[in-house]
């Protein structure tokens, strides 16, 4: 099954959240770094993914970010509850890592990167 729009610009993106509205402005380094800012919405920071191969030639994503909760104490309760289940959930940022880096790794593999 084709998702609307995946073949036509494989690294255009489009996020989404059902519980709030949000803008992210995406900023692309080819073939290296993708940077998304939280524009608007809960949260504000940055999420950086990296490419790069390691000494055996095998794609790898880095990824870090710089993120917080708008309008909540930093290192807060409601921001350390937010944190734990963005990186210990199978919904949060672990399962959109693994998703990028096997999207890429299908694009990569096709010539299309």
């Amino acid at each position: 099954m084709r998702r609307r729009g995946r073949d036509r610009d494989p690294l255009r993106a489009r996020r989404h959240d059902r519980r709030f509205r949000h803008k992210e402005i995406i900023t692309l380094e080819p073939q290296s770094k993708v940077t998304f800012f939280q524009a608007t919405g809960p949260r504000e920071g940055a999420i950086i993914n990296e490419l790069f191969e390691d000494e055996d030639g095998a794609l790898k994503l880095k990824f870090y970010c710089y993120l917080g909760l708008r309008d909540k104490q930093p290192n807060g309760p409601e921001e350390q509850a937010e944190q734990m289940m963005q990186f210990d959930s199978d919904k949060g940022y672990r399962s959109a890592l693994l998703s990028t880096l096997k999207r890429t790794r299908e694009l990569l593999a096709q010539g299309r990167l």
